[in-house]
């Protein structure tokens, strides 16, 4: 059963559907714009298909609960996958066949055979020398009277370049899964002079509670002619602990970022009311921009989200407990909040701009962009630096001459080696053979 298990997680079958899945799953969610409000999807799509879109989870595709599984088994598949290949790539590289016997030479993909004039000595250090020269980890592997032998290596790093790419593909998977889980995106909707700490979800009805507020000092917006907006802009402060402690003008694509927490200049609107809360014997007025929640009891939040000008009805919603409830209310009336001593009214609405932000918690941006950096360096390495190995066997011949056998393979780029090679020879052929003697080649 383990065995199966074990095979099931090692399959390459296995990550190509994974990948496959991920790709398709991801192309939707690029196609569908994520965590909008209702109303968009609604007017988009329509009702029958936005409620399979939200059983789906494509409308928040990268925080469902099937993506983030899928990812999951995408990380085990590398991981097994890594680990059942590992044994023998390492044996590969660090166990390797050190000496060129007989006929060996035939399994090479570049061999040269030459008869020089010298000795076993002479030729062993000039063939060692030029190695070094070349950047290849060079050892005599075998030496005696009349024979000697030496293997060399270089980049052996390369062997291990897709493991390079597993690692940097689990680190940015790492960096996904943490955005997914801890992450999240909302929005905030503040009219001048106002300030809240509460962000809303787009799809539903979560609310965070930041642990410091924004204060929206001033909202500017241009127009052109044709009435479409031409910029907008907002002056935002951060409040910590009833202090300032960074201010910031923000406009499209120029964020105010703070604690790890970005704020986006993303839309406006019009609409701001009025609140007179009771709580007990104290009265509290606050303004509240349309679609922006307020806090009034544990767990429990209203917002303002429209106005009827011809009959001054007030649409609001009600989130208590992770529940949502939509109403009508009029204004100058006071409203018992469920479960408190809590009453409230809408005293005024004023038609006044209010500045729409998107915010964003994004804690694996930076893990992602150092898988991507490993990523990249691991492909480099698989692709373009090739591991070769060369072998040399030198042997005391008749008449003072020597028999050079000289050849290796690489994992790539043979034509690379086959060059080193007659470096290699042409040096010793300089020294060695001033006739140049005829020589057998195979590649």
């Amino acid at each position: 059963m383990l065995k199966k298990i074990y095979d099931f997680f090692s399959s390459v079958k296995l990550a190509i559907f994974l990948l496959l899945t991920l790709a398709v799953t991801s192309i939707i969610g690029t196609i569908i714009e994520q965590q909008q409000d209702p109303d968009k999807y609604l007017r988009e799509y329509g009702e029958t298909t936005y409620k399979i879109f939200k059983f789906l989870g494509f409308t928040d595709v990268y925080h469902s609960w099937w993506y983030i599984l899928l990812l999951i088994l995408l990380a085990i598949n590398l991981i097994v996958c890594s680990v059942k290949r590992l044994p023998k790539i390492w044996k590969v590289a660090k166990e390797p066949r050190k000496t060129l016997p007989e006929g060996y030479e035939k399994t090479l993909r570049v061999v040269h055979r030459i008869t020089l004039v010298g000795n076993v000595e002479d030729v062993k250090d000039s063939i060692l020398n030029t190695l070094k020269k070349l950047r290849y980890k060079s050892e005599v592997s075998k030496e005696e009277t009349e024979e000697v032998h030496i293997f060399a290596d270089k980049n052996v790093f390369a062997r291990f370049g897709v493991y390079i790419v597993h690692f940097g593909v689990l680190i940015v998977l790492i960096g996904g899964l943490i955005t997914a889980i801890f992450g999240y995106r909302g929005y905030m909707n503040l009219s001048e002079g106002t300030s809240s700490n509460l962000v809303s979800f787009f799809s539903g009805p979560k609310i965070i509670e930041l642990p410091f507020y924004i204060k929206c000092n001033k909202f500017t917006i241009d127009f052109y002619p044709s009435g479409m907006p031409k910029a907008y802009i907002s002056d935002l402060s951060v409040i910590e602990n009833g202090k300032e402690v960074y201010r910031k003008e923000i406009k499209v694509n120029d964020p105010l970022k703070y604690k790890g927490v970005y704020f986006y200049q993303a839309s406006y609107g019009r609409g701001e009311a009025i609140l007179q809360i009771k709580k007990g014997n104290r009265t509290e007025t606050v303004g509240l921009a349309f679609g922006q929640p307020i806090k009034l009891g544990k767990d429990t939040y209203l917002s303002i989200i429209s106005l009827d000008g011809r009959t001054m009805a007030i649409g609001i919603e009600f989130i208590q407990n992770g529940k949502t409830e939509e109403g009508i209310i009029k204004p100058f009336m006071f409203y018992k909040i469920p479960g408190t001593d809590i009453t409230f009214s809408v005293v005024d609405i004023k038609p006044v701009f209010y500045t729409g932000l998107q915010v964003a918690k994004d804690p694996g941006t930076w893990i992602v962009w150092v898988g991507s950096t490993i990523l990249i360096l691991g492909l480099i390495v698989a692709f373009f630096i090739p591991h070769r190995r060369i072998w040399a066997r030198i042997k005391k011949g008749k008449e003072g001459k020597v028999t050079l056998v000289i050849g290796g393979i690489t994992n790539k780029g043979t034509e690379g080696l086959a060059k080193e090679l007659e470096e290699v020879l042409g040096v010793v052929k300089s020294s060695y053979c001033p006739n140049t003697p005829k020589e057998e080649r195979n590649d």
